[in-house]
């Protein structure tokens, strides 16, 4: 549990050294005989441990995975490797699932603020996560889920990574619960414990069905957005007030990974085809950005149904027409699981990055966290079209010849 951090630039993560007590009373609440262990940093130099939480108590892992100075780096690839490594060995299973949290879009997650970087934090950013999953991978460690308690987890850029190192990922496509956040695993193990021998793919729909929402911090996650852009503090990007009227609304989505991969492939074709005829429909591109469902935090990031929605309305043309029909059906197809209030009808599990003008994806392009990372070298860009459209849309010079055939090329 990556709490070595302010959320939202506002309160301690770690609320004021309570969280392992909580955590503790948690786990005893629980009474599950399922193996759940946890790596835990708070905000205090020294204070990394790993905690087994179905054993109520703290476990010595002789420097396998934490230093001599017993604070490790959440941003770091070596510790979640190490980590994941060192429980499989010590915790042997047919299926694991991986929880993650506190995600910045595509430009990571997990930022350790008592780590060196940038920001003035340490961010595993997916580059890293790659590189961590590569090491868990040859150590013969195969994960099930990954599921993250964070925000905007259902980014197509993200999605594609996580995607190729797990049968399935479950998240939400906003803002977090933080009710829910200490509510649904209780309610996860309880059923768990019931049924110990339950398949990944249930276990991926339970999460889901599980979550709730309707929930006391209802009304107070309203106010998150905008404690986020007003307060100096909030590390990264800001979004302005005037680009955050949209109410919070709670969501959960579980995805198939090679449902995931099926949505990409369709999106590199609509991509394709909206280079090649990118002077003529212009105009129907950005009516149809101006009216998609945005993120609340970032409406840089929208619902990517949604945005192909639009845009199949906006023009009677027969392939335009196919490729977003083509696009939603994989979109739909690739959800095992789902759930949100009927008033939510513009949320359809998956956000992409589009944003508004020129300017913002300059900025967007890159990550403050990590400048030695861009949104240009995610597997997801390298392996396919979109920022290649988005360039072209924002008339930006560095483009790659599109190949019809499926291929790309250096220009």
């Amino acid at each position: 549990m990556s709490i070595d951090n302010i959320q939202f630039g506002s309160f301690p993560t770690d609320l004021w050294g309570l969280t392992d007590n909580l955590l503790a009373g948690l786990g005893s609440l629980t009474k599950s005989q399922i193996p759940i262990i946890l790596l835990y940093d708070g905000t205090k130099q020294g204070d990394s441990k790993i905690l087994a939480l179905h054993l109520r108590r703290e476990i010595n892992d002789r420097g396998a995975v934490i230093p001599k100075t017993q604070e490790v780096n959440y941003g770091d690839p070596r510790t979640m490797a190490s980590f994941i490594i060192w429980t499989a060995q010590h915790f042997p299973a047919r299926h694991y699932l991986l929880g993650l949290c506190h995600h910045y879009g595509w430009k990571g997650y997990n930022t350790d603020e008592s780590s060196p970087g940038a920001l003035g934090m340490d961010i595993l950013t997916l580059k890293e996560h790659a590189q961590a999953m590569n090491w868990v991978k040859m150590a013969g460690v195969r994960i099930d889920i990954i599921w993250f308690e964070a925000c905007s987890i259902t980014m197509l850029e993200s999605l594609y990574q996580y995607a190729q190192d797990a049968q399935y990922i479950v998240g939400n496509e906003d803002t977090i619960d933080f009710y829910e956040e200490f509510t649904r695993p209780l309610r996860v193990l309880n059923a768990l414990g019931k049924n110990p021998e339950i398949s990944p793919e249930k276990l991926a729909e339970l999460l889901v069905e599980k979550t709730p929402l309707l929930t006391p911090s209802l009304l107070s996650n309203q106010f998150l957005p905008y404690s986020f852009a007003l307060n100096p503090k909030s590390p990264g990007s800001k979004p302005k007030l005037k680009r955050m009227g949209d109410v919070w609304k709670p969501t959960q989505f579980a995805f198939s990974s090679q449902g995931i991969f099926e949505v990409k492939r369709a999106l590199d074709e609509l991509a394709k085809y909206l280079l090649k005829n990118l002077d003529e429909l212009r105009p129907e591109i950005e009516r149809a950005r101006k009216k998609s469902k945005e993120y609340t935090l970032y409406p840089w990031y929208i619902d990517l149904w949604d945005f192909v929605d639009w845009l199949e309305k906006s023009r009677s043309e027969q392939m335009l027409t196919i490729l977003c029909h083509n696009l939603k059906q994989k979109i739909e197809w690739s959800i095992l699981a789902e759930k949100k209030p009927k008033s939510a009808r513009h949320y359809h599990g998956i956000l992409i990055m589009f944003p508004l003008d020129r300017e913002e994806f300059i900025r967007e392009s890159q990550n403050q966290f990590e400048p030695k990372d861009s949104y240009f070298q995610l597997a997801f860009s390298r392996q396919g079209f979109w920022d290649d459209f988005l360039k072209a849309y924002f008339q930006l010079k560095e483009t790659r010849a599109v190949d019809l055939s499926g291929q790309n090329s250096a220009q």
